[in-house]
């Protein structure tokens, strides 16, 4: 984690105001000075007056971020912890956990006027937020408002103005009448020309009333504001919002606010690619400069959730995304001399969409359609294919091809094979091969061949036989030693699934991949998996589990393609960054390598769990999904009226028992509360009624960056900023100081 900057006075300067305040007014005994890590203070403490602290900014820009909206309470501060609590110019010294409340009129001492309303709705724009609000405040003739909710994401349909839930509860029953539905929830509008709310503050040994609003600073800058348990930079900020209630907002200098964004949007354990970081980085920071006071109504700049772009605190901070903010500070993506609207996407299906299907406003020259690429492929060589050796083969018969190819050439093939899976496991060459591969003489001699008699003797119970020969059984066409080493090699599980069934011969390759999975299960030969990162002449670095590791490729090592359970021997192998390569290695030496076929393709976006999906929804669950847009109890027909070149579903027109209604762009997709707007729907017979099948790919509204696709690109080699100009057409890369920022962006 990155060392944060000086922003207050030292704790010592905290200290010094304490004490002298302390002996000023013969209180009790001042308490130690608190710990940098925020270790609890030893004694309550009253509150002390000290100096109001300034927020300092490093960067130039202070950022303010909505972390909670409409609270009627909200604590802060780990238990016996110190923080300075500021409204105005006054600021005291307050011992945590401190429990913030509105408290009404400053200085009034008064209750709060109306205090609950009704929400009847939530969506996560505005514009059919207000649509829904005109249509009910006219039916119902009350008053209403659309307020953002930071910690949801959506923006509230809220009703009325009530002094009793009681009172709220009687237009939540009229709400019905207009086909819509609703609850009671704290708060309500503020009248004009009220005078300024006040916060209370109650804390340990201490109650003040403060106007709204209070600024909370830590007592030193290693130390990080809590709220409700969970940690942040820089200050935080309560502040009563125009409905009576509470908003708490984090401020903190805009590149500390990106270490915790970039890692909460890609996970760097996941997208541990430092140009993919970089790239979204830069983007984040773009996106955070245009929507800059886009919610400066609830006195923030923008959420901390997927509708804005997700902040999460210093729990998700990570030295590799931190470095990747620091690697690119004060860039971002500009269009002719503006800041760009870097939006972004998880993953777009392969393709981007124009901006103007998706959003209000129109085009946007760097907003466009782009497909999102392919990862460019290299060829590896390994061993000759024999003339009988290019057929396909089961999991099972690609090891004993894999053995067989490194048995030594000229000897009998069967006791080659045997000797080398000896050699492999470090076992002493004993035994000799079955003459023939019958059931009866094949299992027998692989206990013999590999000193496992005292193992089987051991490990195969009573209990074990008798469950294996119950109806039908695993063994019935064995009997005597035979039997006892099949039932063994289930109970040591030598091949797993891949042990053949008892009442049949094996096949050469079936024999020697039995031998193969014997050095498997001794750890003589192991077995690896892992995502392919690049080649560097005869050698492939891989990503695995354990992390980065080197692969020595030799030429005469086996190669297939994986093929669903299918392994297809090659001469030679088409790879590409970020193919799932497996391999046997014993010690250093790679002994096969083989590259599983993606389903998704070569797209850079591969690597998502979104690049397909499928849902089905009976018509009544549909209809409760569209509550608030369209009235009806069951959705009848569902109809995509057109599409865009992408394919996405731009206009879809949806028919109830009661009503229709028509949904455009970004609506649509929230109607339906799919994961992307590019899929077919068709209409099937459910068990009550009609079921709606959608199957789609995506995840996300499709427009600008694909995260999941700049990683692909990040994989084959590309850098940040080819990552941003593929997905932002004709931008350039700045520093922030060189742009202009226009009115924030609503998008």
């Amino acid at each position: 984690m990155r060392a944060s900057p000086r922003r207050f006075g030292p704790a010592s300067v905290l200290l010094a105001a304490l004490l002298a305040a302390a002996c000023a007014t013969a209180p009790p005994p001042a308490p130690p000075a608190p710990a940098p890590s925020g270790t609890a203070a030893a004694v309550p403490v009253p509150a002390v007056k000290v100096s109001v602290p300034e927020a300092v900014a490093p960067s130039g820009v202070l950022y303010r971020v909505g972390l909670k909206s409409d609270a009627t309470e909200l604590t802060v501060g780990a238990a016996g912890t110190l923080w300075i609590v500021a409204s105005g110019d006054r600021a005291e010294l307050v011992q945590a956990p401190m429990v913030f409340r509105p408290a009404g009129p400053a200085g009034a001492g008064a209750a709060p006027g109306p205090r609950f309303q009704v929400q009847a709705g939530a969506f996560s724009q505005e514009d059919p937020a207000r649509r829904l609000a005109d249509r009910l405040t006219a039916a119902l003739q009350t008053t209403g408002e659309v307020a953002f909710s930071a910690d949801r994401g959506v923006y509230r349909v809220l009703l009325g103005a009530f002094a009793t839930k009681e009172e709220a509860e009687e237009l939540r029953v009229r709400l019905k009448e207009q086909d819509a539905d609703g609850f009671v929830v704290p708060g309500s509008p503020r009248p004009a020309g009220a005078p300024p709310a006040s916060i209370s503050v109650t804390g340990t040994g201490a109650r003040l009333e403060l106007p709204s609003p209070i600024d909370v600073f830590p007592p030193a800058p290693d130390v990080r504001v809590s709220l409700e348990g969970a940690a942040y930079r820089g200050s935080l900020r309560v502040a009563v919002n125009p409905r009576g209630t509470l908003n708490a907002i984090g401020r903190l200098d805009l590149e500390e606010y990106l270490y915790g964004v970039v890692p909460a949007e890609m996970g760097p354990k996941r997208f541990d690619a430092i140009e993919a970081l970089k790239a979204q980085a830069v983007a984040a920071r773009t996106y955070a400069l245009a929507h800059r006071g886009q919610f400066e109504s609830e006195g923030y700049d923008i959420c901390a959730t997927p509708k804005c772009q997700v902040y999460s605190g210093v729990p998700v901070e990570d030295p590799l995304s931190s470095a990747a903010v620091d690697a690119t500070r004060g860039l971002v993506i500009a269009y002719q001399g503006q800041l760009a609207d870097a939006l972004f996407v998880s993953t777009c299906g392969g393709v981007t969409e124009n901006v103007e299907n998706v959003f209000s406003g129109g085009p946007v020259p760097y907003l466009v359609s782009v497909d999102c690429g392919e990862l460019a492929p290299f060829e590896l060589a390994g061993a000759a294919v024999p003339r009988d050796g290019g057929r396909p083969r089961s999991p099972l018969e690609w090891r004993g091809y894999v053995l067989r190819r490194h048995a030594p050439a000229g000897a009998a093939p069967r006791a080659a094979a045997l000797e080398t899976a000896q050699g492999w496991a470090g076992v002493p060459r004993r035994g000799a091969p079955p003459p023939r591969l019958t059931a009866a003489a094949v299992y027998p001699s692989i206990v013999a061949a590999f000193g496992l008699g005292d193992a089987a003797a051991l490990h195969l119970t009573p209990r074990d036989e008798r469950y294996y020969t119950e109806a039908p059984s695993a063994s019935a066409t064995l009997t005597g030693p035979a039997r006892n080493a099949y039932e063994f090699l289930i109970r040591s599980r030598l091949a797993g699934d891949l042990l053949p069934a008892s009442d049949r011969e094996l096949t050469e390759d079936e024999y020697a991949g039995l031998l193969l999975s014997a050095d498997l299960r001794l750890l003589g030969v192991t077995e690896g998996t892992g995502r392919l990162l690049s080649r560097e002449g005869s050698h492939l670095w891989i990503k695995t589990a354990e992390g980065r590791q080197e692969l020595p490729v030799d030429p005469d090592v086996p190669l297939a393609r994986r093929i669903g359970d299918t392994f297809h021997p090659a001469r030679t192998l088409t790879l590409r960054a970020g193919d799932r390569l497996r391999f046997f290695k014993r010690d250093a030496r790679v002994l096969a390598i083989w590259v599983e076929m993606e389903a998704d393709g070569p797209s850079f976006e591969r690597d998502s769990a979104w690049t397909e999906w499928v849902r089905r929804v009976s018509g009544k669950e549909l209809a409760r999904r569209m509550a608030g847009r369209v009235a009806g109890n069951t959705v009848r027909e569902v109809t995509v009226t057109r599409r865009s070149p992408t394919g996405r579903a731009i206009e879809m027109r949806v028919q109830t028992d009661l009503a229709e209604a028509t949904f455009r762009r970004f609506e649509l997709r929230q109607a339906v509360e799919m994961p992307e707007m590019l899929f077919t729907v068709s209409k099937l017979d459910g068990a009550d009624g009609p079921d709606f099948l959608f199957i789609g790919r995506g995840w996300g509204h499709g427009v600008g960056m694909c995260q999941n696709g700049a990683f692909g690109m990040a994989l084959g080699g590309a850098t940040y900023d080819q990552i941003l100009r593929r997905y932002y057409t004709g931008v350039e890369i700045v520093t922030a100081g060189s742009v202009q920022a226009g009115p924030p962006s609503t998008r």
